[in-house]
């Protein structure tokens, strides 16, 4: 077993149309930096969906998504490997170095700390979806985290994972970002956790969104479809984080708001919803 580290980890999740600007990045890579230079240590995991989509059309496929997640077939694969590996991971890793923080690439082509078995989505009927080339994440290797972690260096983790179900040197499976985050997030060395994306956090109701949320509050919305699309997994990521410890301290948060994830890290008030036990 991987012992936690001595002192507990952020870890951050990013994602949403915030990853199309490049100065939105760049001030969220600044937090990161931020946080390590207070004596943090931070992983974070990282979307694209986006550049995914628009390398897609450019490339004459058309995107399909179910219950919020992307269907991948070997194509879509080989897209989403090259721009969340080769472009978007290799950017971030840039922006956080740039902001005075040192960062490693963890991708399926470059230290792979995630593993995975080829899995559907279930719908809240409990009828299961075919997603295609899609994974559930089964494994962390939180030993090379920890590794990362006590050398002082910020892991950069793109979500695809290598299919723990074919030999060496593996197969690949995409993997939802924050159903991929949310099994990082049951580590016992995270200590807070942040979903940073461009909204202002989990909306109750057609205008209104709120500052705190339960777990029960949470499913309660599932099931009456008020939470769906993609914040679907986002909320499923959180859920996963708390059965693990519900004392960690887990947040959704508006990447857009000046320092949003910093303050969703360090204050009692930010721009989004913490969710609590």
């Amino acid at each position: 077993m991987t012992h936690a580290p001595s002192r507990p980890t952020i870890l951050v999740k990013v994602g949403g149309s915030i990853q199309d600007n490049p100065a939105q990045m760049k001030a969220i890579a600044a937090d990161v930096a931020e946080l390590v230079r207070r004596g943090n240590r931070v992983v974070v995991v990282h979307g694209g969906g986006k550049a995914i989509s628009a390398a897609m059309t450019a490339a004459g496929l058309q995107a399909r998504f179910v219950l919020g997640q992307r269907y991948t077939d070997q194509h879509t694969l080989d897209i989403v490997e090259k721009v969340l590996c080769g472009e978007v991971n290799r950017q971030l890793v840039r922006d956080i170095g740039h902001a005075g923080a040192m960062a490693m690439a963890m991708t399926s082509v470059s230290n792979p700390v995630l593993f995975a078995r080829r899995a559907g989505a279930t719908d809240k009927e409990g009828v299961e979806h075919d997603l295609g080339l899609v994974g559930r994440v089964t494994r962390v290797d939180t030993a090379a985290l920890s590794e990362a972690l006590n050398g002082g260096v910020v892991p950069v983790i793109a979500p695809v994972a290598l299919d723990d179900a074919t030999p060496p040197p593996h197969g690949r499976l995409n993997v939802n970002a924050d159903l991929a985050a949310g099994q990082v997030a049951r580590w016992e060395g995270i200590g807070t956790f942040v979903l940073v994306s461009d909204t202002a956090g989990v909306r109750v109701d057609g205008t209104n969104f709120a500052k705190v949320l339960t777990t029960s509050a949470c499913e309660d919305l599932k099931s009456r479809g008020v939470v769906d699309g993609g914040m679907i997994p986002k909320i499923d990521a959180c859920l996963m984080a708390l059965e693990k410890d519900p004392s960690r301290r887990v947040c959704i948060t508006d990447g857009r708001a000046p320092h949003g994830l910093l303050l969703a890290a360090t204050a009692d008030e930010f721009p989004g919803t913490r969710i609590t036990a």
